[in-house]
Formats: structure tokens, sequence, C-alpha cells
């Protein structure tokens, strides 16, 4: 019996049980992927002092297949740092922080990409940049779930228009449908939280039909903005002291 015991990684245990973490549907995998994507975004923005700009696309590559794309124009993320931000569950920065945030264990991007990886087998592809003087890199990278690491596929310079700020792509299986717990509703509900932030969602486009005719392509989705109602950033939360008793 002792000879079968062995140590599992995080992410091991994750890509088993990953109703855990918000993709037991391809519905809910969707609108999780999106939610994770934007809230480091808006994070990023606020610390840094910026009024978030956010690009939200959602590109529908097969019946049950997505493409989202979330391009924020905040302060982009150090070189070094990029591949285990985005490769590897339980790494970030402010889980030992005792003060209020949208994220704290380091897990959601991170597992949207696992399960992006798990699904279709595509790498996540990340564009970062940290200033006009700093060159824009472009990062494929997978994670090893055994070891729970980042293992870099490819890392290029490339040309970006942005002065700053990060993209992130990632395909995964999905399901796109409208209601109350919709992607549609929850930009929404982003923007009125957010009153200082501009959102631009671009919905997917049905692929082309077996049966269309020559030339009959489905026309592309409509771009819904919402622009910001004021220039002023929330308030920074306090950091608070740890209780004596906790």
């Amino acid at each position: 019996m002792a000879a079968k015991q062995r140590e599992i990684s995080v992410s091991e245990f994750f890509t088993k049980n990953r109703h855990l973490l918000g993709f037991d549907s391809p519905t809910k995998a969707l609108l999780t992927t999106i939610k994770e994507a934007v809230d480091n975004s808006l994070d990023a923005c606020e610390e840094a002092g910026i009024l978030p700009d956010l690009d939200i696309v959602i590109e529908q590559v097969a019946e049950n297949r997505f493409r989202v794309i979330v391009t924020d124009n905040g302060p982009g993320i150090v070189k070094a740092q990029v591949p285990r931000i985005f490769g590897k569950l339980l790494y970030g920065s402010k889980f030992h922080r005792l003060r209020q945030s949208r994220g704290q264990q380091g897990i959601g991007i991170s597992a949207a990409g696992m399960y992006g990886q798990l699904t279709t087998g595509k790498p996540v592809v990340i564009e970062s940049r940290i200033g006009t003087k700093a060159p824009a890199h472009r990062f494929e990278l997978v994670i090893d779930t055994q070891k729970n690491e980042p293992r870099v596929k490819s890392d290029k310079v490339v040309k970006w228009k942005k002065d700053h700020g990060t993209r992130v792509e990632i395909e995964l299986e999905g399901a796109y449908r409208g209601g109350q717990h919709s992607v549609d509703a929850y930009i929404r509900q982003i923007s009125l939280a957010n009153p200082h932030a501009t959102l631009h969602f671009r919905p997917p486009t049905p692929p082309r039909k077996a049966n269309a005719k020559e030339g009959e392509e489905p026309q592309p989705a409509e771009l819904v903005s919402f622009k910001r109602v004021t220039k002023e950033l929330p308030a920074d939360t306090a950091e608070i002291k740890p209780h004596p008793y906790g």
C-alpha cells in the first residue's frame, strides 16, 4: 500500500475536479473564462491608476468551440512573470495581502487556460507590453499539470499598437446562450458596477452553414459599447492587520 502513495500537484487535482472552479458546463465555462480575464484586467488597471479600456471578443471557431480574446490598456506584465501568471495555479501577489480585491488565490486565469488546453489542445496566447520604450512580447504556453509548471512553446517580440497593456487569447469548448446568466448579461452588469471603465464587446458570429450558397456569409455580430460615465477611479481598499486571535 505504501508503494502506491504519491504526491499530486494542484493542477492535476483541478484537472479532475474542474467543476470546483466553475467549468462544470459548456455555458458556464465560457462565462467563467471571460469573467476571470475581465477581473484581471480591471484589477491591473485600477492598481496602476489607469482608467480601464477593455475589448472583449468572442469568436466562434466551430459549433461548440470558441476563442475568447480580452485586451486591456493596463500596465502590462514583466516578461519574466508572464509564464507563471498564466501557466501556474496558486501563483499571485494578493493571497498574503489582507485587503479586498477581485481575486486572491492566483487560480482564475491559469485555470481558464488549463480548461482550454484540456478541451481543445490549444495553448494560451498572451501579448503584453509595459511601456513605449519596451518591446511587446507574444507568448504561447501550456500548463504541465503533473508539475503545475508553465511550458513556453513560443516567445516572440511583436509589433503592438498599444503603448502598454495585455491581450489574452484562450480557445475552449463552450456554449454561447442568452438569458439571465449569459455573457451579455454579465458584460452589462460589469459596466454598471464599474462606471469608470469603457467596455467594447463583440459577440460571436455564427459559423458559415454547410448548405449555404456561394457568397452567402453570416453577418458579423454588432459591436456593443459601454462608455465610462466617470473619470474617477474607485478609492483604494485599505490593507488591514491580521486579527490577533486569527
